[in-house]
């Protein structure tokens, strides 16, 4: 769609540390479109930062969400629609704000903004950023590389704050007015301080969810803080797996698409998992935690618990990272084990502290300390994640897998009984199902544009790496490979036991690998299809094909493209057998993120 002058209220602005914006606008008026919700612009440059509640007018290209860049691939269109985007785009002019923000327009994020830039103001780099993101959510501030040791060393879950730091930050809270009471012996003894302190916890992780952001592993862990502190103030336990089941439906009442997300995924996942865990090693976990044990004792079991904490929690989230991200990670216990104390220790009790003294005027003398420890955090993360070894690709697994997996491990940690144990074979039979997914043989993209083919060793290589760099990077990841290659198109080549011959009008593709032989076309030029059509089996053409094709079994053409998106083949073992296709517009469905053409 052409550039135009859009008028909008700033819903979001993300500051990365590039210097580029991302920003929200909602109800934007658009000359010659439907009036949309919500728009997602980038833009390049600005003069002046725009801030939540600003009305701003720029001029900029608009787009529709992108389709997913294979068949069942996460389909990110789906997520902007369930957010209330209509379309997102890019600017080509700066920003120019109308009018500032006033009132409670925009107050929640704009207040998360401002603390952000301010922390990021006070201290400088990825700690600055790091900071900002533990304290307001708002991860614009990381660089990239941060980001992927932290992925492959396994600390990823303290860049999103969920359970873990709202745990640490309301029990932090909790002790420390508990610990301040308790100081009093008046208060002690006449007055329930226990109780007082289980409410400023509360009131602490209400305020923690407010400046950042409300995201649903925050909410869910805000619930359960909750709760678990109202079983203080009622005298009674409040840890148990009908906490997280309520907590559960409370978010699916609220927002039921968080089912599909992978926050919800993963952080329910480590919870449950957590939680039957201690149930059923509670009576014989009691007797090592004493307070009457000896102090190298208190230092195993602190160790002891944090390894078995780690343990449980890797291996509840392992079949969701295999998912999503095709990455297992190898010494995630050697990086928690390291980091944990740190942040349990020592930054989050920095980031109570700054949550007082901010309001004053005196956040700084919270963020120094807690830059220290920020910088141990990430320097473990880069050792860690650098070690040869510290990660493998794994190739995509299928649906069913996970849901075999996932329903065994719920039939595991729900039953009291010995009736229980019979999820453990199950889980067993989805973890040998997901290593016999089998990946496609050829790919190509929603334009027609990029072509993909595995050879032998079923590494996949691409025909192009002029365009599509989001669809490269995705289809190497969801094959298990770091990068593909490119195919050469000066003749004959041999590329890794796969047959390839191409020219400057269409290219031949035999899979030796298959018994089949089956010989696919992928033409690029008209002019090639007349002997193309005569003697290939598969038809793959960029260009709209209007003639007969006697030896093909499977035409494939430009508008089928364009109806149908990206198109995934499975070459048939033997011969005579049947191809299998799989397009993008079929995975997805006719649904109000995805209409059929």
């Amino acid at each position: 769609m052409s550039p135009r002058l859009i008028t909008g209220i700033v819903a979001e602005v993300r500051h990365y540390n590039s210097g580029k914006l991302s920003i929200v606008l909602e109800n934007p008026d658009i000359p010659g479109i439907d009036p949309l919700k919500k728009i997602r612009l980038r833009v390049q440059k600005f003069d002046i930062l725009p801030h939540p509640g600003d009305k701003i007018r720029i001029r900029a290209g608009l787009l529709l969400p992108p389709q997913p860049t294979m068949p069942d691939d996460f389909d990110y269109a789906r997520q902007l629609w369930f957010q209330g985007f209509g379309a997102v785009g890019y600017a080509i002019s700066k920003p120019e704000i109308l009018e500032k923000g006033s009132g409670a327009t925009g107050l929640q994020a704009r207040k998360r903004l401002v603390m952000s830039e301010d922390i990021r103001a006070t201290m400088a780099g990825d700690a600055g950023g790091l900071a900002a993101a533990l304290i307001t959510g708002i991860r614009d501030g990381i660089s990239r590389e941060v980001v992927e040791d932290m992925r492959n060393s396994g600390l990823a879950h303290l860049l999103a704050i969920s359970g873990l730091h709202m745990g640490l930050l309301c029990g932090a809270a909790f002790f420390f007015c508990r610990f301040l009471l308790s100081r009093s012996e008046y208060l002690t003894l006449r007055y329930p301080i226990k109780k007082w302190a289980a409410v400023v916890a509360i009131g602490a992780g209400a305020v923690y969810v407010f400046l950042s952001g409300g995201s649903t592993p925050t909410v869910r862990a805000f619930i359960m803080a909750f709760i678990l502190f109202m079983g203080i103030l009622t005298d009674r336990k409040a840890i148990s797996l009908r906490l997280v089941a309520i907590a559960a439906m409370l978010i699916l009442l609220l927002t039921p698409e968080a089912v599909l997300s992978v926050s919800f995924q993963m952080s329910f996942a480590a919870v449950v998992a957590l939680v039957a865990a201690y149930e059923k090693i509670d009576g014989r976990w009691a007797k090592f935690s004493g307070a009457n044990q000896r102090s190298y004792k208190k230092v195993l079991f602190y160790i002891g618990t944090m390894l078995f904490t780690t343990l449980v929690a890797e291996i509840a989230i392992a079949p969701f990272a295999l998912f999503h991200f095709n990455k297992l990670v190898q010494y995630g216990l050697i990086a928690n084990l390291l980091a944990m104390p740190v942040m349990a220790s020592w930054v989050m009790p920095c980031i109570v502290a700054y949550l007082i003294l901010a309001p004053m005027g005196l956040g700084e003398l919270a963020l120094y300390p807690m830059s220290y420890g920020l910088e141990m955090i990430m320097f473990v993360a880069n050792t860690v994640s650098h070690t040869p070894g510290s990660y493998s690709l794994i190739p995509t697994i299928g649906h069913w897998p996970l849901v075999i997996m996932v329903c065994g491990g719920l039939w595991f940690v729900i039953w009291r009984t010995r009736w229980n144990r019979l999820g453990l074979p199950v889980i067993f039979v989805g973890f040998v199902a997901a290593f016999f997914t089998t990946q496609p043989d050829i790919l190509i993209d929603n334009n027609g544009r990029l072509i993909g083919v595995q050879n032998a060793q079923e590494e996949i290589s691409l025909s192009s790496f002029r365009s599509g760099r989001r669809t490269r990077q995705r289809w190497a990841l969801r094959n298990g490979q770091e990068k593909a290659e490119k195919w050469l198109y000066n003749g004959e080549r041999k590329i890794k036991e796969t047959w390839m011959s191409c020219d400057n009008l269409s290219c031949l593709y035999r899979p030796v690998h298959k018994s089949t032989g089956t010989l696919i076309a992928l033409v690029k030029d008209e002019l090639a299809l007349i002997e193309d059509c005569q003697n290939a089996q598969v038809v793959i053409s960029l260009v709209p094909v209007e003639i007969e094709c006697p030896s093909a079994k499977l035409v494939i053409d430009r508008w089928d493209f364009y109806h149908l998106g990206g198109h995934a083949l499975w070459l048939p073992e033997e011969t005579g057998g049947e191809i299998t296709v799989k397009t993008v517009a079929g995975s997805r469905g006719d649904r109000p993120w995805s209409p059929l053409r």
